[in-house]
């Protein structure tokens, strides 16, 4: 069975087309980058599929059931997940808590309002395990706002993995990071186990080349190339895209 499965999507924006017949499928535990220059329509993909934006036509599908239409809250429940390009946590609460409240919310403890949300010794327990995959536990009682970019982008892919997602959709997992703190993300994904299918988009290509089984190249909203990393790297269409 596939875990996403996407059948001629089209979207426009007024008389603009951001998406033209896209359709490619995600096996389960695979890990699929999508690439392409800016404008190319990746980001557009990802609020579809995450149900953000509805297309004007075409299908997805989630394990083989059609989430086309279904919002974005039903698909996060289905086990659909998605980290941001631009963070968003609560900078004035410490790592732990930020942690702690994803849990609590996909959690039955959340319809428990007159409980510390500390008080829930197996959602400490799975917050030690996330925040001690991401490399983070050291820093749990520290403000978000008081520790790196690169450990806020980590903290994102955690607070994503909280709601135990089937598939993680990651938008620019190393935006605006140095090499060394985009080696450690390369290294924290590649570690995810493969219950979690993960899709990426990204313009880092060590990152891509990092993590990736397979590469899908998208430009002007159409997809002009798929295949394997070597095969991308050797592909002329994509050095004339990046290269020019």
């Amino acid at each position: 069975m596939q875990a996403l499965s996407v059948e001629g999507l089209y979207k426009d924006f007024g008389g603009v087309r951001a998406l033209q017949n896209v359709s490619f499928s995600v096996g389960v535990g695979e890990r699929l980058a999508i690439i392409g220059p800016n404008g190319a329509g990746k980001t557009t993909l990802f609020n579809i599929l995450d149900g953000q934006l509805v297309a004007n036509s075409g299908r997805v599908f989630f394990f083989g059931q059609d989430i086309t239409h279904l919002p974005a809250y039903s698909r996060a429940h289905l086990g659909l997940a998605r980290s941001f390009q631009l963070t968003a946590l609560f900078l004035n609460l410490t790592v732990l808590n930020n942690i702690l409240l994803a849990l609590h919310g996909t959690s039955r403890s959340r319809f428990g309002v007159f409980h510390s949300i500390t008080s829930y010794q197996h959602l400490c327990d799975e917050a030690h395990e996330l925040l001690d995959l991401m490399g983070l536990w050291e820093k749990r009682y520290e403000l978000v706002e008081a520790i790196s970019y690169g450990e806020q982008r980590k903290l994102e892919i955690a607070l994503s993995l909280a709601a135990k997602p089937k598939l993680l959709l990651l938008d620019e997992p190393s935006c605006g990071l140095t090499t060394a703190e985009s080696d450690d993300i390369i290294t924290r994904i590649s570690e995810l186990g493969s219950d979690v299918t993960v899709v990426l988009v990204a313009h880092d290509m060590d990152l891509v080349f990092g993590v990736a089984e397979r590469v899908i190249v998208l430009h002007y909203g159409e997809i002009i190339v798929e295949g394997t990393c070597d095969e991308i790297r050797c592909d002329s269409r994509v050095a004339e895209i990046y290269l020019g």
